[in-house]
């Protein structure tokens, strides 16, 4: 006899959920009560704030994206987006 395993959306705590497809071979779930599409694995990666601000005074000393995206091993998307918002708070 197989257990039932109830999901919830991360998003609202909802228990009506139903399969959404796959995305890169991982099932998707929708939420139907605040229509939010998910994993169940996911796993959202934190950088520690030491770690943003070193990034960003290192850019504002002059180097690249490119060069701070292989240096910290942090993809270029997620650099610009600290520069832009983390750079706006100063």
């Amino acid at each position: 006899m197989r257990k039932k395993i109830e999901i919830t959306c991360p998003h609202c705590l909802s228990t009506k959920v139903i399969k959404n497809g796959k995305s890169n071979g991982k099932q998707t779930y929708l939420c139907k009560s605040c229509y939010s599409r998910f994993f169940l694995d996911r796993i959202k990666k934190r950088y520690p704030l030491s770690t943003k601000k070193e990034v960003i005074r290192l850019y504002n000393e002059g180097y690249t994206l490119t060069e701070l995206s292989r240096k910290f091993e942090i993809k270029v998307q997620t650099i610009h987006y600290w520069i832009k918002t983390l750079n706006r708070k100063k």
